[in-house]
Formats: structure tokens, sequence, C-alpha cells
């Protein structure tokens, strides 16, 4: 394990990324404290945190996972940045993600698409708690992943390992995640190369595993008082397999699938609406 040059730590350059000005000074105070000649910038928005991180040439982001529903991630703002810094070939990206939600599934979900994305991926990444943690924890954390460069790969394996989505199967969660956006069995076929007979026992095996009630036992012809599908949704929810965040990810993701490569007319209707959702909202925003 080696680490980076002296130089390299005496110039350390930090940008931190959060909706919090509080979380924003306690990192950057164990920075300093660490690290006394480290300079420090700091964003609370998502746009902010982009074009800070992009304007100064910033290779250490210190990014809050979740600045709010209606708000990009963390995991969109280093994507975003990867993005524009394609043709940098000297520019590193090396990040810590922060959230209260760190063993969350539906969080570890949104870290191992971006980590496993070649397009995308930082250099080097690594994630901590967001809250009561050890101040010592905090900098032994930036100092692996910025000084070091030593991603968080086992320690990631380990919160997949423990993560209540452990019971459920890739194909069984990549489900669960299109029908919490609303895909049909029909569409969610057509996504993941499956007939809607295979999908509708995949929807099943969710069913049973996560125990959702039925109308299997109910009187013929009285309706129920609860939906299956919706009591899913609501299970996942809950359960934290899923968040705002991801769903608002994965179905900004679909909206490009279907553009660049969507499905026959015959085969699939589309809606409009949903489909120029994304431009409409970008279009009001400039």
């Amino acid at each position: 394990m080696k680490k980076r040059d002296h130089e390299a730590e005496q110039a350390l350059r930090v940008l931190i990324a959060d909706d919090s000005r509080d979380a924003i000074a306690q990192i950057g105070s164990w920075i300093h404290e660490r690290w006394p000649r480290a300079e420090l910038f700091d964003a609370c928005t998502p746009e902010e945190a982009i074009d800070t991180a992009i304007a100064h040439n910033i290779e250490n982001l210190v990014l809050d996972l979740d600045f709010g529903a209606q708000r990009a991630s963390g995991v969109v703002i280093a994507r975003t940045i990867r993005e524009a810094r394609r043709t940098e070939k000297t520019l590193s990206t090396r990040i810590v993600f922060r959230t209260v939600h760190a063993g969350d599934a539906g969080y570890l979900r949104q870290i191992e698409k971006l980590i496993t994305d070649d397009r995308h991926r930082p250099a080097v990444w690594g994630f901590l708690d967001k809250g009561s943690v050890p101040k010592r924890v905090a900098q032994n954390a930036i100092e692996q992943v910025f000084l070091y460069e030593l991603c968080f790969s086992d320690i990631f394996n380990q919160r997949l390992k423990e993560s209540p989505s452990r019971d459920l199967t890739d194909l069984e969660f990549t489900a669960l995640i299109y029908i919490a956006v609303g895909a049909t069995n029909d569409g969610i076929g057509w996504l993941i190369g499956a007939s809607r007979q295979s999908v509708e026992r995949i929807v099943g095996g969710l069913y049973q595993k996560m125990k959702i009630v039925s109308r299997g036992r109910a009187p013929q012809g009285v309706p129920a008082l609860l939906e299956s599908r919706t009591r899913l949704c609501y299970e996942a929810m809950t359960r934290g397999l899923i968040n705002a965040n991801l769903l608002r990810e994965e179905d900004a993701g679909l909206r490009r699938t279907v553009r660049t490569s969507g499905p026959a007319a015959s085969r699939l209707y589309v809606n409009r609406d949903w489909l120029d959702l994304e431009s409409e909202v970008r279009g009001r925003e400039t």
C-alpha cells in the first residue's frame, strides 16, 4: 500500500458538496485538522457542485448521496462530472460518498451502477456514513481514497451481503425497480429480454419472498382492500430497497433506452408526455 507523494498530500484540494452547511463545516474541520494546508471548496446544491468541480478542476470530491427527492443525487453529480472530463486524460476523479442511508439497498444499487459503468466510473471511490461517525474514521476514509487511492471494494461487497436485497436475485431486483417506476409486465419483458410468462413468474417470486398479500383467498366477486403490485412498491420503499433518487435516475435511464432503441409501436405503446417530460423540465430550468 503506497501513499501518493508528499507534494500531493500538501496540495490536497477537496470539494465538499452537501445540502447541510453543518455537515460541510464538520467534514471540513476534520480535513483541516489532519491536513492544515488543504484547500477546501463547498457547494450546497448539485448544480453548484458540478460547476465548481469542473471550473476548478477539483479531483477530490466528498459528495452527499441525497440532496432531496427533487434534486439530483451525488451519483448523478459524479456521473455528470465524469462525462465532462472524458477528454481530460490527466485529470483524475476520486470520490467519497456520504449518506445517512449507507446500508440501504437503494443507495448501494446507485453506487454499484456507477462503479460498474466503464464510461463514468471514478478512478477511486469510497463511502462514509453521515452522522455520528468518529472523526478518525472519517479522516481514515479520506486518506484511503484521496491519498492511498484505494477503493472500498471489500467493505462495499460486505454491505451488499448484509443488505435487505440479499434475498433477491439480480433479475428480481431489476424487475422490482421497473415495477416501481410503473413498467408493465410486457414492458419489463421487453427491457430484460424475457417473455411475459417469465416476467409473471419473476413477479410471483417477488410476492412470495417479500410476503406480499394477494387476493388469492378472497371470495369470488369480492374486491380486495389491497392491490398486490402497489403493496410491493410500498414494502420495497419502507424496507429501504428503493428510494426516490434511485427511482428518478432509473426513470431517466428508461427514457434514454426508449429514445435510442425503443420498442416497435405495434408491440408497446409509449406515452409521449412521459417520454418528453425530462426535456420539458430542462427547458423550464433554462
